[in-house]
């Protein structure tokens, strides 16, 4: 037998596939994005696609053009043309956790005839052993599914605010690269504690054309230089000074969220702690997204992208106010 009898990666692919469809799977292996809205319109966006089937057997290249199937219910003012987009990490979702709710909570600041407020959830492509995997899936299949979702909605954004935690990161970021070739709108980027695997380039994180401008929000925690790190695309900042615990790995999408209510969760080191968010004259966190105000938009497009972190710090104790004067 010569190589050439061998069959091909792609033959090989495609006969798997034909044997999950004879065994009762077309569900799982048509996969679609599925899109809903909750009673106070928020907008749930579900890409059901898994790393089993979609990235390790039919391969990112057949697994990136899924229906889109957007519930015929929704309602969205035409007059909308802003959005934004929460999406999670490793081993996390969206429905019914922390991305709702920030883009819960966002749609109670924002004017319903201009702003969409959604979150988007890949579970199926998170939900795996290694971090690494959820990087490769998120970055090869669910940012172009979003992408495709946002384009067959057929909604005119002029902006779009899309916010990704972790291998997240790779999500929005890969949905921001399309956008910004296939549209005119601006994109706006918030990572938080974006996680670079082993081996990537993290500087390719906000590295588009669209005319906006990025952000990250990290710690120093265990994850270590897997996620805190300066980006050369984005505006840095560290909120390692102002975690009122042990940092760790989910306090900044915690923190974003508590930058719009004022307060964190039921969390035992945090649910009695301030919220720190200013440096000088700019309010961190949802302060500077288009949604807080026009103004607050045209002030973050100023700041500078690529820099050494700017730190966040918390109210000095007088303890150690004291202890600085003596040095």
């Amino acid at each position: 037998m010569v190589l050439a009898d061998f069959p091909s990666e792609e033959k090989i692919r495609e006969e798997a596939i034909k044997l999950l469809r004879s065994v009762g799977m077309d569900k799982q292996v048509d996969a679609p994005v599925k899109v809903e809205a909750d009673a106070s319109g928020v907008i749930g966006i579900e890409d059901t696609g898994n790393f089993l089937i979609h990235y390790m057997i039919a391969g990112a290249a057949k697994s990136v053009d899924p229906n889109v199937e957007i519930n015929k219910g929704i309602k969205v003012a035409p007059t909308c043309d802003k959005g934004v987009i929460v999406t999670h990490g490793w081993t996390d979702k969206a429905i019914g956790d922390w991305p709702a709710e920030i883009a819960t909570e966002i749609s109670k600041r924002v004017d319903p005839n201009e702003w969409i407020c959604a979150y988007f959830d890949w579970h199926g492509g998170s939900a795996v052993i290694n971090p690494i995997d959820a990087a490769k899936y998120a970055r090869d299949i669910a940012g172009v599914r979003l992408a495709k979702t946002v384009i067959d909605s057929k909604l005119k954004l002029k902006h779009l605010h899309l916010i990704g935690h972790s291998a997240g990161s790779w999500t929005i970021d890969t949905a921001a690269k399309i956008l910004a070739e296939k549209t005119d709108m601006t994109i706006h980027l918030t990572f938080l504690d974006a996680y670079v695997p082993p081996g990537w380039d993290g500087n390719e994180l906000g590295k588009n054309k669209s005319n906006g401008w990025n952000e990250h929000y990290y710690t120093k925690d265990i994850t270590w230089n897997a996620t805190e790190l300066d980006l050369s695309n984005v505006h840095n900042v560290d909120l390692s000074e102002i975690d009122p615990g042990v940092n760790e790995h989910e306090f900044p999408y915690r923190w974003y969220c508590a930058t719009m209510t004022g307060r964190y969760g039921l969390d035992m080191w945090e649910k009695n702690a301030k919220v720190y968010f200013k440096y000088k004259d700019i309010d961190y966190g949802f302060g500077t997204s288009a949604e807080a105000g026009a103004g607050n938009w045209k002030k973050s497009m100023t700041l500078k992208q690529g820099n050494n972190a700017i730190v966040l710090s918390r109210d000095k104790t007088l303890l150690e106010i004291l202890q600085f004067w003596k040095k």
